[in-house]
């Protein structure tokens, strides 16, 4: 039941509130990037002479942002998800810590060689769509954490985690496309606001 408020709460200045707090909370991949107008200051070795004489000419095929991955952490004590109980059980205990306020979320959870979380990533925002998931934006994660597979996840703020047509559908396609660049989809994960039930779309099928 919604408070005689919720249109208050569904403004979009609230709306971009309840965002920036959800990407804030949540453990994200972070992207530095570095423009390429000044030269670096680190001389380079003899075998990546030619690369680095090809980033300083910044030629028609020469990327203009490099990107810096620095490890600030350590996976440690992570859990690891190499169950169906074990990604409804850490799902639970996400969307418990981040609820999504009366709006479908979707997030990846990416995993190294051992099922590790490496990093839980929101994707969308909104109601669940196949043109709106799609697979460039929920890989480039994996790729950039060199993750092994993916868990995937969204709730359902009726409460009824039962998987839709077009849950179906968006868990296939990128079933697929994982399939193309060697990361699994071990699963998906549907979890019903308000109730704490969860469901694998796996275990559906």
């Amino acid at each position: 039941m919604k408070s005689k408020n919720s249109s208050d709460r569904n403004s979009p200045a609230c709306a971009a509130s309840r965002t920036n707090a959800v990407r804030q909370n949540s453990v994200q991949t972070l992207f530095s990037f570095e423009s390429l107008v000044q030269e670096s200051v680190v001389q380079p070795s003899a075998k990546s002479s030619r690369t680095s004489d090809r980033t300083k000419a910044r030629t028609q095929y020469t990327s203009v942002k490099r990107i810096r991955l620095e490890f600030v952490g350590s996976l440690e004590g992570r859990p690891c998800l190499t169950s169906t109980k074990e990604a409804i059980d850490f799902f639970r205990q996400y969307w418990a810590e981040y609820p999504a306020n009366d709006q479908e979320e979707f997030v990846v959870a990416c995993l190294d060689t051992k099922h590790r979380v490496q990093c839980v990533v929101v994707i969308t925002i909104g109601t669940l769509d196949a043109s709106l998931v799609h697979p460039r934006e929920v890989f480039k994660p994996a790729m950039i954490e060199g993750s092994s597979a993916i868990v995937l996840s969204h709730n359902h703020p009726s409460g009824n985690p039962d998987p839709s047509h077009e849950d179906r559908q968006v868990t296939e396609r990128l079933t697929e496309a994982g399939k193309l660049i060697g990361i699994n989809v071990l699963d998906h994960i549907i979890h019903g606001d308000g109730t704490g039930n969860a469901i694998s779309i796996r275990e559906c099928d």
